[in-house]
């Protein structure tokens, strides 16, 4: 790229076979107001093939009447070896043979000898501007496909952010922003085609599993989603913010259940075999896009409640009793546990959405009043779980008065959401807590430090699947279960190296430790010290 603001010259070939006409094109005509570089001259078709060979001609001024190769022999060589030269013939023959075919060879121009010079320069110079636009649309078109390269590498990540965005009702979902986005993103799917997701549920990890290695892996398996649940259908896999992972099936017709449920049955082998880990598939049932934070709730809660065997496809249609009344009776569970982790923002957006469906659906005053006392009951046990008071938040204002709000979606939905916010604002203010749910596992791990503690215990004790208490965990304190167990022991074995005489093999029993050079491994990994080290040197012994 040449520098800012350099003026760009070009290059002239002058081709003639009598000297005297040469001559009195590059010398008897002053070129200095042109944007010239080099003059160049040839006395022959050959030897203009040659000054072409070793130099860049940007514009051919040529005789077309030489001995041999004519002028027009030279043009058609000059489009096949140079085809971005602008060609200008000018000759003494009047000859409408040539000039034919001059143009049907895309010359630039054809002037008749003998001519004016200024008229000469004046061609010459609308050949440099075409040849200058021309450069610009090239550079242009460079530049675009250059970014347009770089879009499409990065077309996969912007997909799933936009599905991320789509699944927490984080942007608007009308017909038309979903064609815009389609289109944008290069989805195959209209405003009205539905969607099917399959919730890629890593229930266990079949090998120990620090924080980054189950990063690198669930990106494994995310890929191999990909390759197999979604072989010969159209769709994409994505991570969800919370870490779960969904296969998201384009326009899924009924042909396609068969595949679905071969696909993932497959995939559940291959992540066993070479992937090192069990895995749980839960299928959706078709849904329009604008319902699909619904359906991911939906997955999520029958992947929380599911408790039977792993290594399964679990189809939502076989819990369809259960979920009936799901449009009309949220998971006030799910919606606590947004408001437990200060998630505002999303719990507002799910309260919004759930009454977008009343409205659409119609409910009577019987639901509405359970979707009162609902939230009232998800609100109070927030708040009872983090020692705040109802009064604290809402000091003298009668909430339990809930005759006048149950008349209509309107009013509830006036009343609702303020409601929610008000709690939410309060809890982020005044609380940082975590989840029950982590406080019980917490709790759990630090009474049972000393035994050989495993995430399916652990999930068993607090009632949860244990691929979502995992993720949950970690969302919530930033370790994985099994980091967390070893930074919870290393921490009551330092003050033991540090102030006792205890055997540092008794020490390592003490914490759940029976294999001794395994302790001295993850002790190591923790503290960058062996346990002998770690008490030499707070100990100093020599």
């Amino acid at each position: 790229m040449r520098r800012q603001g350099a003026k760009k010259l070009y290059n002239l070939l002058v081709v003639d076979d009598e000297e005297i006409a040469v001559r009195g094109i590059v010398q008897g005509i002053d070129w200095s107001d042109l944007p010239l570089g080099n003059i160049m001259t040839a006395y022959d078709v050959e030897e203009a093939k040659e000054v072409f060979q070793s130099s860049k001609v940007h514009i051919l001024l040529s005789d077309i009447d030489m001995p041999d190769n004519n002028g027009i022999e030279l043009l058609r060589w000059v489009k096949e070896f140079s085809p971005e030269t602008e060609t200008v013939f000018l000759t003494g023959h009047a000859d409408f043979v040539y000039a034919q075919q001059a143009l049907q060879l895309d010359s630039f121009d054809y002037l008749l000898k003998p001519i004016d010079h200024q008229h000469i320069k004046a061609t010459l110079l609308k050949a440099i501007d075409k040849i200058k636009a021309e450069e610009q649309q090239r550079e242009f078109h460079q530049t675009y496909e250059y970014y347009y390269q770089q879009w499409n590498k990065q077309l996969p990540i912007l997909t799933e952010r936009f599905w991320q965005d789509a699944m927490n009702l984080r942007i608007p979902l009308g017909a038309a922003q979903l064609e815009s986005a389609y289109s944008l993103y290069n989805i195959p799917l209209t405003a009205d085609d539905r969607v099917q997701l399959i919730l890629i549920s890593v229930e266990e990890w079949n090998e120990a599993l620090n924080s980054r290695d189950e990063e690198i892996m669930t990106y494994a398996v995310k890929n191999a989603g990909e390759e197999i649940i979604l072989k010969q259908l159209k769709g994409q896999v994505i991570q969800e913010a919370s870490g779960v992972l969904f296969a998201i099936v384009y326009a899924p017709s009924e042909e396609d259940r068969r595949m679905i449920a071969d696909n993932c049955r497959l995939f559940i082998d291959m992540c066993k075999s070479y992937l090192r880990c069990e895995i749980s598939c839960y299928v959706g049932e078709p849904v329009d896009v604008r319902d699909i934070n619904n359906a991911v709730q939906r997955l999520t809660s029958l992947e929380r409640n599911y408790l039977s065997r792993g290594g399964s496809v679990i189809w939502q249609s076989e819990f369809k009793e259960e979920s009936a009344s799901f449009a009309y009776q949220p998971s006030f569970q799910d919606w606590g546990q947004l408001l437990e982790s200060g998630k505002s923002q999303e719990l507002l957006l799910r309260i919004e959405a759930s009454f977008e469906r009343m409205e659409k659906g119609g409910v009577d005053a019987f639901l509405l009043d359970g979707y009162y006392h609902g939230l009232v009951y998800m609100v109070y046990d927030v708040l009872q779980k983090k020692s705040i008071s109802m009064k604290e938040v809402y000091g003298d204002a009668d909430w339990r008065d809930s005759g006048s709000i149950v008349k209509s979606i309107q009013r509830m939905r006036e009343w609702a959401v303020p409601f929610a916010r008000k709690a939410a604002d309060y809890i982020n203010e005044h609380s940082k807590s975590v989840s029950s749910f982590t406080q019980k596992a917490i709790r759990f791990i630090e009474e049972h430090i000393s035994e050989d503690l495993n995430r399916e215990d652990i999930a068993r004790h607090v009632y949860l699947n244990p691929a979502y208490l995992s993720r949950l965990f970690k969302k919530e304190t930033g370790l994985s279960i099994t980091d967390y167990i070893l930074e919870a022991r290393i921490a009551k074995v330092k003050p033991l190296l540090e102030s006792t005489g205890l055997k540092i093999s008794d020490i390592a029993m003490a914490v759940g430790y029976d294999n001794f050079s395994h302790f001295t491994k993850m002790f190591k990994k923790s503290t960058g010290l062996t346990p002998f080290e770690y008490r030499r040197k707070y100990q100093r012994i020599g």
